[in-house]
C-alpha cells in the first residue's frame, strides 16, 4: 500500500467510525463489569454511556453516509445539513449529560455534610449518593483502565476531529467533541480514585465534577447553537458580510451592493449578491470572475470548504433631475459668460449623470413672463450653468431663487451632453 492510500485509509471517515466503535464496546464492556463488582456507579453509569455511544456513532456514520450522495435537481446542494441534525442531537445530548452529571457531583459534596443535604434533598430530588468500594487489590485495576479510557479518549477525539475538519464532515467533528467530554468525565473520575488514595480526600471529585460539568454545557451549547443557525440558514454572521462587501466594492465597476444575502449549507457558504453597477443588467463575464475569485479566497478555510455565489447585475437608480444651460443662439450655440448675455435657456432632464432630453426657450419670452427665479421653481431647475457666474448682473436676474449658479466646464453644447 502506497503512502498517498495509506493516507486516504486512515483519513477515511467510516475508518474512523469503526475504531471509535470498537473502542466504546470494550470500554463498554470493561466499564459495567468493573463498576458493578466495586459498587461504583460512576464508573458503571460511564459504561452505560458508552453503550448509548455506540448507537450515536452507529447514527453518524448513517449521516456522514447520506451526506456523501450526490446533489440532484431535488436537492442542489445535496443532502450536506443532515449533519448538522446530528450536531444538533449530539449538542442537546451533552446538555443533558452535563445536568445529569452535576446533579451527582452536588449530591457527592451535600453527603459531607448531612443537614444540608436532608434539607436540600426534601425540596430538590438528588441522585442517592453511594461511596465507592475499592481495596488495595482492585485500586491498581481500576486506576489502569481508568487511565487507558482517559488517554484513549484524547486521543481518539483529536483523531475524530482533525479528520472530520479535513473531510469537512460537521457530524464527525461534533462526535468528536463528544468523546472529548467523555474524556473530561473519565478524567473526573480518575482525579476520585487517586485523591481518595493519595490524600484520603474522596471529596475533590466532586468539585472538579462540577467544572468539568461545566465544561461538557459548553461544548453542547456550542454545538447546539452551530448546528442551529445552519439548519435554520443564519447568515454567515455581521463581520463576515462586511468583509464581503468591502471586498465586493474593491472590484471595478462595481458602484454598489443592492443586496447581500448568506448562509450555510452543509460545509458550503452560500453567497447571493446583487451588484450596482453602470454597465447594466446583463451579464459582466469579468466582473463575476472577479466577484467570485475575492469571495472564495475570502471565505474558503477551515470552516468552508466550498462557496456557491450567485451574482445578479442591476443599474443604479436614474437619480433624476433638471439642469438649465444660458445659451447665446447666433451663429452658433455656445454657453453664455452670463444671463445677461444669452438668447436662450437649455432646459436639460438628466438621468444617472447623463442628458436624456432637451428643451430651447427664448430667455426674452421667460423675462417677459415675470421673474426668472419664478420661472427656474416652476420648472423644477436645481443648477443653471454659464461660463461665467461670477458676473454681477447674472444675480440680479436670479432675485431670491434657491437655484445653484455655477459654472459651465465648456461653452461647446456638444462637450456637454446637448
Amino acid at each position: 500500500m502506497t503512502r498517498a492510500k495509506s493516507l486516504a485509509f486512515f483519513s477515511n471517515p467510516f475508518f474512523v467510525m469503526g475504531l471509535v466503535l470498537f473502542m466504546y464496546a470494550v470500554k463498554a464492556a470493561v466499564k459495567i463489569t468493573l463498576g458493578a463488582s466495586i459498587n461504583s456507579p460512576m464508573i458503571e453509569g460511564d459504561g452505560f454511556h458508552n453503550l448509548a455511544d455506540i448507537l450515536e456513532a452507529l447514527a453518524v456514520m448513517a449521516v456522514i453516509y447520506v451526506s456523501k450522495l450526490p446533489s440532484s435537481d431535488e436537492y442542489p446542494f445535496g443532502r450536506k445539513n443532515i449533519e448538522f441534525f446530528a450536531s444538533l442531537a449530539i449538542g442537546i445530548g451533552l446538555l443533558a449529560l452535563s445536568f445529569q452529571f452535576a446533579t451527582r457531583s452536588i449530591g457527592g459534596m451535600l453527603f459531607y455534610f448531612p443537614t444540608l443535604d436532608q434539607a436540600v434533598r426534601s425540596v430538590i430530588p438528588l441522585p442517592t449518593h453511594e461511596p465507592l468500594v475499592m481495596d488495595p487489590g482492585t485500586f491498581p485495576v481500576v486506576l489502569g483502565i481508568s487511565l487507558v479510557s482517559v488517554v484513549l479518549s484524547v486521543v481518539v477525539s483529536r483523531y475524530q476531529i482533525a479528520v472530520g475538519r479535513s473531510s469537512g464532515h460537521a457530524s464527525l467533528v461534533a462526535d468528536g467533541e463528544e468523546t472529548a467530554s467523555d474524556s473530561r468525565i473519565e478524567f473526573v473520575t480518575l482525579g476520585g480514585i487517586l485523591a481518595e488514595y493519595a490524600f484520603d480526600a474522596p471529596y475533590l471529585e466532586y468539585p472538579l465534577g462540577l467544572l468539568v460539568a461545566f465544561l461538557i454545557a459548553r461544548t453542547g451549547w456550542e454545538l447546539f447553537s452551530r448546528a442551529w443557525k445552519v439548519l435554520l440558514q443564519h447568515s454567515l454572521g455581521a463581520e463576515r458580510e462586511a468583509e464581503i462587501r468591502k471586498l465586493c466594492l474593491t472590484v471595478p465597476g462595481v458602484v454598489e451592493l443592492a443586496s447581500l444575502k448568506t448562509f450555510q449549507v452543509g460545509q458550503t457558504a452560500v453567497v447571493m449578491v446583487t451588484v450596482v453597477t453602470r454597465r447594466g443588467s446583463g451579464p459582466s463575464a469579468f466582473m463575476k470572475y472577479g466577484l467570485e475569485h475575492i469571495v472564495e479566497s475570502y471565505l474558503l478555510g477551515d470552516e468552508f470548504k466550498e462557496c456557491e455565489l450567485s451574482v445578479k447585475f442591476q443599474k443604479p437608480s436614474p437619480e433624476r433631475y433638471r439642469v438649465a444651460y444660458a445659451v447665446d443662439y447666433g451663429d452658433q450655440v455656445t454657453v453664455a459668460a452670463s444671463l445677461t448675455g444669452a438668447s436662450h435657456l437649455v432646459i436639460c432632464d438628466v438621468e444617472a449623470g447623463a442628458i436624456v432630453r432637451t428643451k430651447y426657450e427664448p430667455l426674452g419670452a421667460v423675462l417677459s413672463g415675470g421673474k426668472l427665479d419664478a420661472y427656474l421653481e416652476t420648472k423644477h431647475i436645481r443648477d443653471l450653468f454659464v461660463f461665467d457666474p461670477e458676473d454681477e448682473d447674472n444675480r440680479k436676474l436670479l432675485g431670491d431663487s434657491s437655484v445653484n449658479l455655477l459654472p459651465a466646464v465648456s461653452y461647446i453644447p456638444s462637450v456637454l451632453g446637448f
